[in-house]
């Protein structure tokens, strides 16, 4: 077995196809990543004693009615190796099944994205991945139940400031005349979608049919109860500014011509079904197109904003997104930013966070931060109700608070009470994105802005159960390409790819869940730094705005206030004005000196402060009613959600919690709750 162990793939490939790029897939130096069967010399292989198996994983592809094998491949064993080393080489390459793409963050990986006419079945007693070659799919179709890909996975390439209404509308308009030729072109009328969010009335037309599946998944009806009476709030403080709430209109178009070619091509075709650019009001030339890059001559994936001070807000915002059909994108830049816009100007705070209910009192603790610090976790960790050794731990812990409590009841009464107050306890309400309102009493509450979940698969509380039970939609299901560095996971879809979402309908009841409007008795700043000295602390009002300011992510690089949705955000980041420079240049626009936040143009400088500082006001000012924590993530998993738990239910041990460290936690939990944990901040003391 040694001996085979240190055989060489090359030798096993055929004279005749060893320089077969479609038969054989190589890297630059020749390595081989992927191998179409039939260029392999399996006579040869007998004769040395090994199988195909021995040198990878074999796809094997049936016909669409599963009756014929119409093609085997082989994934080497080498993929794990080189994909770890070498990734980048990886990115992009075509093989007969997908593409290729090399993960850089959070985890380094190759991942590749199965064609939408490839639904994987699962794996036989050979161990082979069988691939279905189907033959009714949309280009959208991903390579597992309910799943689709996008044309982006990710932020657009673009982002586009319109400093004036008048070339706003200039792009609302080019945008509905190529909505006009493809309904030509498809023969499909535009899809339009009517929806609520936070209140706000929200209007999608566009031409990609994924994005008017998912804003119905994720977003409110118009009819809405709950949304409705929020609307009634948001209406009630609109009229004391005496003005009407304003409403978003999103245009998404997709397939616009990436060359000069394609774009001719596009004429063509309108000319033959007796239609033309001049009539419909396209450009007449590719590079006359407002979408347009001058500095890569594309049309490429983009988003289109206007630009405005608040106080110019029109009563309908338009939001354009050009070849993306990627809902992350389209609900940042397209929903959660003209939101936080609208919301601002009757002082409502718009939060990259999510909220969940961990202490008895019933209050909400809110957890913010940039993608990949644990918002989801944070507020779904003990929400989970089919994992039950979580609720039953939880239970334990409220056994031994509850006790000291209430020592005079009988067993039978107390052991009702804990299931009383256990009950209330562990309740996700809102996992991304949430509105912070001041009451009339003082006192700051939530309000939900999503119906379902749009979260990362990857830990997701449940999946098994969720997966099996519900089929919910997923979004870019990858398959492993050597990103997890295990054979077992090679060539299948894991749900581990980071980008991968799921959209989970609270309906469905594996997780507690209540996203009814609730007072909040504690704000989390989620930190990933292994460098911080403390573990959690409580901060001022002014230092929790500091961090906001900074807006560290887990990777080291900044996203004002842990936000890159918001249109403000974007152009920060855009033109590397984050971290420490934003708080320099957040100072000399208090000073009055705009120039610097606006990149040199102090009329967009003074737009951009004034919606940054509106929000960081208004969080100083819930700050300073409700108590802020730093949590830093760094120790791992579980410790943090304990943390994150203790502080809500506990907000006045260790000093009001000046300075917690990593020891001091660890000792206060073995004494008080015999928790124990190991080097990555697992339980030890149960088994689960």
């Amino acid at each position: 077995m040694s001996q085979i162990t240190k055989l060489n793939l090359d030798d096993f490939i055929q004279d005749q196809f060893k320089n077969n790029t479609e038969m054989v897939v190589r890297l630059n130096d020749g390595s081989i990543i992927f191998v179409d069967e039939q260029a392999l010399d399996k006579n040869k292989m007998s004769d040395e004693g090994c199988s195909v198996k021995t040198f990878g994983v074999r796809y094997r592809v049936m016909s669409d009615d599963m009756k014929t094998v119409t093609a085997q491949y082989l994934i080497p064993n080498e993929v794990l190796s080189l994909a770890k080393t070498r990734g980048k080489e990886f990115a992009g390459l075509k093989l007969p099944v997908g593409i290729l793409t090399n993960d850089q963050t959070p985890k380094f990986g190759v991942w590749l994205k199965i064609y939408p006419n490839f639904q994987q079945i699962g794996t036989n007693d050979r161990g082979e991945i069988i691939l279905r070659d189907r033959k009714d799919f949309q280009p959208m179709t991903g390579a597992v139940i309910n799943s689709n890909n996008t044309i982006i996975m990710g932020r657009a390439e673009r982002l586009v400031t319109r400093l004036s209404k008048e070339d706003s509308s200039l792009d609302c308009a080019e945008a509905d005349a190529w909505l006009k030729a493809f309904k030509i072109l498809d023969n499909k009328d535009t899809l339009i979608r009517d929806y609520l969010c936070a209140g706000i009335k929200y209007c999608h037309k566009g031409n990609a049919p994924y994005l008017n599946l998912t804003t119905d998944v994720n977003f409110f009806d118009l009819q809405d109860k709950e949304m409705l009476d929020l609307r009634s709030i948001i209406q009630s403080r609109f009229d004391k500014i005496n003005r009407t709430i304003p409403n978003v209109k999103i245009r998404s178009v997709i397939n616009l011509p990436k060359t000069e070619e394609d774009f001719k091509s596009i004429l063509s075709k309108l000319q033959k079904k007796g239609s033309s650019a001049k009539e419909l009001g396209l450009p007449e030339s590719y590079s006359d197109s407002r979408f347009y890059d001058p500095k890569n001559n594309t049309i490429a994936s983009s988003n289109f904003v206007l630009f405005v001070p608040l106080a110019e807000l029109p009563d309908e915002i338009t939001i354009t997104t050009i070849n993306t059909d990627y809902h992350g994108e389209v609900k940042s830049r397209g929903v959660l930013s003209p939101l936080m816009a609208i919301l601002s100007l009757v002082n409502v705070i718009s939060a990259h966070a999510g909220s969940g209910v961990l202490s008895q009192n019933g209050t909400a603790t809110t957890f913010t931060g940039p993608t990949g610090t644990g918002k989801t976790t944070a507020t779904s960790f003990f929400a989970e109700k089919n994992e039950k050794f979580r609720r039953q731990e939880l239970r334990r812990r409220y056994e031994i608070i509850l006790k000291k409590q209430h020592s005079d009841l009988s067993d039978s009464d107390f052991q009702a009470k804990v299931d009383e107050v256990v009950a209330g306890v562990g309740i996700l309400c809102q996992e991304d994105w949430i509105e912070i309102a001041e009451g009339d009493d003082g006192k700051w509450s939530f309000w939900p802005t999503e119906k379902s979940m749009y979260a990362r698969t990857g830990g997701f509380p449940g999946l098994d159960f969720i997966l099996i039970e519900n089929e919910p939609m997923l979004e870019n299901a990858l398959a492993d390409f050597g990103a997890s560095g295990c054979k077992k996971y090679l060539g299948k879809v894991t749900h581990e790819f980071f980008p991968e979402r799921i959209f989970y309908e609270p309906h469905w009841g594996h997780l507690l869940y209540d996203r009814s409007t609730r007072p909040i008795s504690a704000h989390v700043f989620l930190e990933r730094n292994a460098e911080l000295d403390f573990f959690a602390k409580r901060v001022s009002a002014k230092e929790a705005v500091e961090y906001l300011l900074v807006g560290r992510t887990p990777s080291g690089k900044y996203e004002p206030m842990y936000n890159a949705y918001p249109d403000f955000s974007g152009f920060l980041m855009e033109h590397g004005i984050i971290g420490p420079k934003l708080v320099e240049a957040y100072a000399k626009a208090k000073a009055g000196d705009y120039s610097v936040i606006g990149a040199g143009n102090a009329d967009t400088g003074k737009a951009v402060f004034e919606k940054l500082d509106i929000q960081l006001q208004l969080w100083e000012k819930s700050c300073e009613v409700t108590p802020p924590f730093i949590v830093n993530g760094a120790p791992g998993l579980f410790i943090t959600q304990d943390v994150n738990w203790l502080l809500s239910e506990m907000p006045d041990i260790f000093d009001n919690w000046k300075h917690v460290t990593l020891d001091d936690y660890k000792s206060f939990m073995e004494k008080e709750f015999g928790v124990t944990y190991g080097p990555k901040g697992e339980w030890t003391h149960i088994e689960y």
